[in-house]
């Protein structure tokens, strides 16, 4: 009889994961994860970006030292960039000066180094209209349709 219900259980769970193809595969976007094409108020393509709690008030998220420099943003057309690092938040630090520094960072040593809190002309999220492919982003940004992303500002 225990037999007999692992092998039910066996089979229901088997049927159920594989009808439910959906919930283990991730979506095109979800695989590459978002695609923030976007401009700001200053040139901070060279700085430090932290992500900030929901109320402000702490650093929640931030890159470590070896990944800032191969998270640098990608330059597309017409002055617009292509995020690849984590946050929002602007610190004064370059990513050259956090890499080779030799300082161990808190949160609250980077909620310090902020220079800018919402530094963003505009943002869009477009994994949806081009994926990660930045031949397909550009002729977006060229034919001025950008408008065909989300609008993240």
């Amino acid at each position: 009889m225990i037999k007999f219900r692992a092998l039910i259980l066996t089979i229901t769970l088997t049927t159920f994961s594989l009808s439910c193809d959906w919930i283990l595969k991730p979506g095109p976007c979800d695989a590459s994860g978002p695609v923030i094409v976007y401009k700001t108020t200053n040139d901070y393509s060279n700085n430090v970006t932290v992500q900030l709690s929901k109320d402000g008030k702490n650093v929640s998220a931030y890159p470590g030292k070896f990944d800032a420099v191969k998270q640098k943003p990608i330059e597309l057309a017409n002055g617009y960039l292509l995020k690849r690092m984590v946050g929002d938040a602007v610190l004064s630090l370059t990513i050259e000066e956090y890499a080779a520094s030799s300082l161990n960072y808190s949160p609250t040593d980077l909620f310090n180094l902020i220079i800018d809190k919402n530094p963003y002309l505009e943002k869009f999220e477009c994994c949806e209209c081009t994926g990660i492919d930045t031949a397909a982003i550009n002729d977006v940004i060229r034919n001025n349709q950008l408008f065909k992303c989300e609008n993240l500002k």
